[in-house]
């Protein structure tokens, strides 16, 4: 990898910096994660909205490599806070774009498959129009677009459906359907009529150095390999526990709609097409990805049968059959780098 000295990551406290920071911690001499809220003894804290902090700290710590991930990503909360949305997505983003410009560092934007309508059958690539319907999607686009004019070493990576962070950070789609395994529930409802491309956080994360090699900036899709529907992706998880005594009913979005009631896409299904162009698409298919996360972090929930599946494939790898990367991606070796950071934290 490029070597980066001096890492500053925007938003750490989230699943997706949560699985970022101990990759970086491990191969950069100085990383700073920040977020708004202080929810770990390793974050220091930034609201990216306070141009005066946000220039200070750049301006002083001097980092070679912005990972700029903060973002307000709840979909209802941006549809009834459009100008929160626009101030910390959009306005925040073209500020730290520009200091990352002035200060020659490379700038790494996280974005999303919400930025296209929904409207294309096939998978999205990077060439396709960005078209937003919902003001999450517009506000994100509208920061892809800043990062782009304003310049520089520069890349923009949309990620897909978010899938990590273990039971203390993962509040998304993945969660809520094991928490409801957890509460007892035999019967999981699960909508059909939308379909997306799971992004397994570790895969992420370590596909991000193979990217960062190449000092090709542009603009990238990164997400697992496959689609499918929300409720292909409960199912998986149900099958994954070993849990064949649990139900799963089809329903469409307007079960849900009173509780999500932001426009979403019909299809947020991306393919990694300038990845492939590089010959640096290392994500995995999204069912083995998110068997593997399953398993990891949420082994209570599994089955007897599920639990002997997980330990013979854990003795498979000691036998030589393990990733191409050996960095610490879930389970017992992240969680000990984990408590390991504060050491080496610079505030």
């Amino acid at each position: 990898m490029k070597r980066f000295d001096r890492v500053l990551i925007t938003g750490s406290g989230g699943m997706l910096g949560n699985a970022i920071y101990p990759y970086f911690l491990k191969r950069c001499a100085t990383v700073m994660a920040t977020d708004k809220v202080l929810t770990e003894s390793w974050l220091s804290e930034l609201d990216v909205r306070d141009e005066t902090r946000v220039r200070q700290l750049v301006t002083e710590f001097r980092p070679d490599l912005i990972l700029h991930l903060a973002a307000e990503t709840d979909l209802e909360f941006c549809e009834t806070h459009a100008d929160v949305a626009d101030e910390v997505n959009s306005v925040s983003t073209r500020r730290i774009a520009e200091l990352a410009r002035d200060q020659g560092s490379t700038l790494v934007y996280i974005s999303t498959a919400g930025v296209f309508d929904g409207g294309k059958s096939e998978c999205y690539t990077e060439d396709d129009p960005a078209r937003p319907i919902m003001v999450y999607g517009q506000s994100k686009f509208d920061g892809e677009e800043h990062v782009r004019a304003v310049g520089g070493a520069c890349y923009v990576v949309r990620a897909g459906w978010m899938v990590g962070g273990g039971p203390a950070k993962d509040h998304k789609f993945v969660s809520k359907i094991l928490q409801q395994i957890a509460d007892g529930r035999r019967v999981l409802h699960a909508v059909d009529d939308r379909w997306g491309t799971p992004t397994y956080t570790h895969d992420f994360a370590n596909n991000l150095f193979r990217l960062l090699d190449t000092e090709r900036y542009g603009t990238y899709h990164m997400v697992c390999e496959g689609s499918g529907t929300r409720y292909d992706v409960a199912q998986e998880i149900v099958t994954a526990c070993g849990r064949d005594d649990i139900g799963i009913e089809r329903v469409g979005s307007d079960y849900f709609a009173a509780e999500y009631f932001a426009p979403r896409p019909r299809s947020e299904m991306l393919v990694n097409a300038n990845l492939e162009r590089l010959g640096v698409n290392l994500m995995r298919p999204w069912r083995a990805a998110l068997r593997e996360y399953i398993h990891a972090e949420y082994r209570h929930l599994l089955s007897g049968a599920a639990a002997d599946e997980r330990w013979n494939r854990v003795e498979r790898r000691g036998q030589g059959e393990r990733r191409q990367s050996d960095e610490p991606h879930a389970g017992a070796e992240r969680r000990q780098l984990m408590d390991r950071r504060a050491l080496r934290i610079t505030r």
